[in-house]
């Protein structure tokens, strides 16, 4: 079964709010229309004025903003990431993003 993906990139089933292990729990973003329990999410408002399902299908992918959004935990090479997974998402369809994902993470630590 192919994994839900938030605009920007991130995986939704693999996110520790959006399978409840965190609170508040989040049904992500496309449920509350890019309004988490964080606030207003600039990307996914970018994505919806662009009329585009994720950041990978702009025209001007990658751009500075999405480059600047990253979780401050993860620091910048959090956004680097998405990147890559989008740009391959786009040219390779979701289900070999998301063969891609797994095989970058592994069971003993990152799910």
């Amino acid at each position: 079964m192919v994994k839900i993906f938030s605009p920007c990139g991130i995986v939704c089933d693999d996110c520790d709010w959006f399978q409840g292990e965190r609170e508040p729990a989040c049904a992500g973003c496309k449920e509350v229309a890019g309004k988490p329990f964080w606030g207003d999410c600039e990307t996914y408002i970018c994505a919806e004025k662009r009329g585009v399902e994720h950041c990978g299908q702009c025209d001007d992918f990658p751009c500075i903003d999405f480059m600047e959004r990253y979780d401050p935990d993860e620091g910048p090479i959090n956004a680097v990431i998405r990147a890559g997974i989008l740009a391959y998402r786009e040219r390779h369809g979701d289900e070999k993003a998301e063969r891609l994902i797994k095989s970058l993470t592994c069971d003993c630590c990152c799910g």
